[in-house]
């Protein structure tokens, strides 16, 4: 038998579950086994990859196991998620349906790679060889050996979605306002008005002197209505982060 606390209780699907979870609840599940097998892969198959495995431990053994142990008769098993934690780098990688969530992280000021065209492979690979933290919504990419540095996204909406990166990862004192181009994740520095004259609309140029170049793209930003709204949205989101994890939120 194991008991799924936290978040993994969310990933059980109902027809694996004797007793589903509700909010703030444990899922149960029983496997009847024909072989011994690990940890890891018992829990994967329940549809909970290993990377949202905090701990596992066993009220039969009385101790806590590693995620290769293997499983014994009888044995009941609980399984907590994650714990919150700061990453040594909060430079992450979003998989080709997590464009707005992009977006959200590089506004904030979050280092955030993302292009729809990556492959699962190839993301596996550019995460672990640039030290960024895949987060994705697949839970095919995450039972990959080589993907313990992730997350799965529950949300579909990229509010919900950036909430739930900043509690997991705490973030929240981390957040540097559009320190980065939501365009292409360059960084952004401020330019003499005087220098991208010419590419300012004339209304703006009437009312506004500061003004940011990306690095990389040359796109060149200021702060109109759109940035007082994206403000107050992100504003919001850190609001929220002090609320306990409810994921279907809008």
């Amino acid at each position: 038998m194991l008991i799924f606390h936290q978040k993994p209780g969310r990933l059980l699907p109902k027809p694996g579950s004797i007793f589903p979870p509700r909010p703030g609840e444990p899922g149960v599940a029983v496997r009847h086994l024909q072989e011994s097998t690990s940890l890891k892969d018992l829990i994967e198959s329940l549809g909970v990859p290993h990377c949202e495995i905090g701990s596992v431990h066993s009220l039969v053994r009385d101790r806590e196991l590693p995620l290769d142990a293997r499983t014994v008769d009888g044995d009941v098993l609980e399984v907590f998620g994650v714990r919150p934690h700061r990453l040594a780098s909060a430079r992450f990688l979003c998989d080709g349906h997590l464009g707005k969530l992009a977006v959200l992280l590089r506004v904030m000021g979050f280092d955030t790679a993302w292009d729809d065209s990556w492959s699962e492979p190839g993301m596996a690979r550019r995460g672990l060889n640039e030290g960024r933290t895949v987060l994705t919504r697949s839970r095919s990419l995450l039972k990959r050996a080589d993907m313990n540095d992730a997350m799965l996204i529950l949300s579909d909406h990229p509010d919900a979605q950036a909430r739930e990166v900043a509690q997991r990862f705490l973030l929240t004192d981390q957040v540097r306002l559009f320190g980065r181009c939501s365009r292409c994740n360059g960084l952004l520095k401020a330019v003499a008005k005087a220098e991208v004259a010419s590419r300012i609309p004339p209304l703006t140029a009437k009312w506004l002197d500061s003004y940011y170049l990306c690095a990389d793209c040359d796109q060149l930003f200021w702060e109109g209505t759109h940035v007082t709204a994206l403000r107050r949205r992100i504003k919001r989101i850190l609001a929220a982060c002090a609320s306990p994890d409810r994921p279907d939120d809008p």
